[in-house]
């Protein structure tokens, strides 16, 4: 969706998005005035607005959040990843791999 769609879904003014791509709290696809956002980034706007407006989080505390985001997330691919791995070894391995993290 383009940037006129995103705001009239999420009810924000032009001014407010750009103060969001500015602090880099979304990163829409595409050039600087062509972009085109996707539903996570909807996702991410609805998160940034419910923080600011129900929760009263200042700018530097939505910083902060939205990079423990995407820490979260990379943290989840890297998960999926190992998971993927693991898969791929042999039935005696996956064995000790439980049992050594069952013992964690």
């Amino acid at each position: 969706m383009d940037e006129l769609e995103f705001c009239l879904q999420l009810k924000i003014e032009a001014s407010e998005l750009d103060v969001w791509l500015e602090h880099g709290w979304l990163e829409p696809q595409g050039s600087v005035g062509q972009e085109r956002f996707r539903e996570a980034d909807l996702a991410r706007a609805r998160l940034i607005l419910d923080l600011f407006r129900n929760m009263g989080v200042n700018e530097e505390g939505i910083d902060i959040v939205m990079e423990l985001v995407d820490q979260l997330h990379g943290v989840r691919g890297a998960l999926k990843d190992l998971i993927a791995a693991i898969a791929q070894e042999d039935v005696m391995v996956q064995r000790r791999l439980l049992a050594a993290l069952e013992r964690l």
